[in-house]
């Protein structure tokens, strides 16, 4: 098992079309065979910063999804709605 998280606040401006794009992201990458787990989480008590929480089968699982049509539209149309730097962070499953 492979995860990878991933922390974005959004220019709070851009919030409909952040919603608008990242849906998008997170059905169709929930339709992959090698996605377990592709989830979006909203921090509570800051409405405009959120986590993608991202579980793979392998690590080669985690590259097929950055090669999909719908990776590529969220670059171009949900990344530009992101203030700062996306912080990713890799993990795998030990136990």
């Amino acid at each position: 098992m492979y995860v990878q998280v991933v922390y974005l606040e959004v220019q709070p401006e851009l919030l409909d079309t952040f919603l608008t794009e990242v849906t998008a992201n997170v059905l169709e990458s929930r339709k992959e065979p090698g996605v377990e787990r592709f989830d979006l989480l909203q921090q509570a008590d800051t409405p405009h910063r959120f986590m993608l929480y991202e579980v793979y089968r392998t690590e080669s699982d985690l590259e097929s999804h950055r090669q999909t049509a719908h990776f590529r539209r969220w670059l171009e149309n949900g990344v530009p709605t992101l203030t700062g730097e996306r912080v990713r962070v890799l993990y795998r499953r030990v136990l």
